[in-house]
């Protein structure tokens, strides 16, 4: 015996409406964040050139300058600004804590007015080496320059002839290669990081009493603990 339609169509109805909302929630799920995808790239960049340290000991970021930095500012991706003739690009810093040497919880950074980049994409590390550095880069903005910021080199030895800020920059083919960051200003992202924390962080106050990582962030977390492996 045949069902009415009128019987049929309420249950096609609500199956319908069912797989409509299953789907709108996988994709909800398989869709990422602005802040997510910053932290992903950031940790995918940090990876890559771990990796290459790895690969090619000789050539990599001295271990010396890793263990006694007391910030470490990743940015993954450095690009052309629309109608300016500079160049940024906006990532994570993390800093080692006073007292306990613990990494403290991420914070987005942003790199701008970049006068000329060589690697079209590529990405930045910048290296804070000394504590007036430290203390320069939790500001809401710092002006690198001549005098406190320079070109990281591989094999580099001696602590003391280094300037407040040391960076490298990726090139094509995986390699590194010391990169000046001098007339570039560095930015805290305040922006990005109250939607990743959901509440307003100030640096300083980050660095002193912590807070929990949210888990877009620890990925990066992750690979800053690599990248410091064997630090004491």
């Amino acid at each position: 015996m045949k069902r009415p339609l009128k019987a049929i169509l309420p249950a096609v109805l609500i199956l319908f409406a069912g797989a409509l909302a299953a789907n709108a929630q996988t994709e909800g799920f398989n869709v990422k964040t602005t802040v997510q995808k910053i932290s992903d790239n950031t940790s995918g960049f940090l990876n890559s050139v771990i990796a290459a340290s790895k690969n090619n000991p000789a050539e990599s970021i001295p271990k010396e300058l890793v263990c006694e930095a007391g910030c470490y500012i990743v940015i993954p991706s450095v690009s052309p600004v629309p109608g300016r003739d500079d160049f940024a690009g906006t990532g994570l810093l993390t800093c080692r804590a006073a007292g306990t040497g613990k990494l403290t919880p991420p914070l987005f950074y942003q790199i701008t007015n970049v006068e000329s980049f060589g690697e079209s994409g590529g990405g930045i590390i910048i290296f804070v080496t000394d504590k007036a550095g430290v203390k320069s880069v939790l500001g809401d903005q710092f002006q690198l320059s001549a005098a406190n910021s320079g070109a990281g080199k591989a094999r580099e030895k001696s602590l003391g002839e280094r300037k407040s800020f040391v960076a490298f920059v990726n090139q094509s083919g995986g390699t590194l290669k010391g990169f000046d960051p001098a007339g570039s200003t560095l930015v805290y992202a305040s922006g990005d990081t109250f939607n990743a924390y959901q509440q307003d962080l100030d640096p300083v106050d980050v660095m002193l009493f912590g807070i929990d990582v949210p888990p877009a962030l620890r990925g990066f977390a992750t690979s800053v603990e690599e990248l410091t492996k064997g630090c004491k």
